[in-house]
């Protein structure tokens, strides 16, 4: 299962890699499939911690101050947790999944097993490819055929046009 990359396996995740990072492919989530244990990019106290935190403190404030002060400092907490970290948690995981997908050929196919993963090109939305049914190699040659190749691209800005040589007076 997991066999070393041919080279054109090797070009095609280039161009994998500089879509993403040249935010020409975009990459969204089923959260609940890619943010569970079992996950390459699961990290549980990212989802325990901000629950966990006012559950606790709401439990010091019945014993010291009141069941009312108590309960409510919980529902204020989870209210904070639904509005605001759920949303940072998201986009952490985002941005570990796709540092996780460029860092290696092997890590990017080990996430698209596990699923959860939609490939999307940022020109055209219509176009994408979901994990695991999907075949993200095939997708990227269709799409970002012109990232692939060995010698690094040159912005047209970057070269200077040919002086013409001038004859000898």
């Amino acid at each position: 299962m997991n066999k070393k990359p041919n080279k054109a396996e090797r070009l095609i995740y280039k161009a994998l890699q500089t879509a993403i990072k040249e935010d020409k492919l975009r990459l969204y989530l089923d959260y609940g499939k890619i943010n569970r244990p079992g996950s390459p990019v699961y990290d549980p106290w990212e989802n325990l911690l901000p629950l966990l935190v006012p559950a606790i403190l709401g439990l010091l404030l019945i014993l010291a101050a009141g069941v009312v002060f108590g309960l409510l400092f919980i529902v204020a907490g989870i209210m904070v947790y639904s509005t605001y970290f759920k949303k940072k948690v998201y986009l952490r995981l985002i941005s570990r999944t796709k540092n996780f997908i460029t860092s290696g050929y092997e890590n990017c196919q080990k996430l698209w097993e596990f699923g959860g993963i939609v490939l999307v090109n940022a020109a055209n939305k219509k176009h994408g490819c979901v994990s695991p049914d999907g075949d993200w190699k095939e997708f990227v040659v269709q799409n970002y055929a012109d990232y692939m190749t060995d010698i690094p691209q040159k912005d047209s800005a970057d070269e200077k046009p040919e002086e013409t040589a001038k004859p000898a007076a």
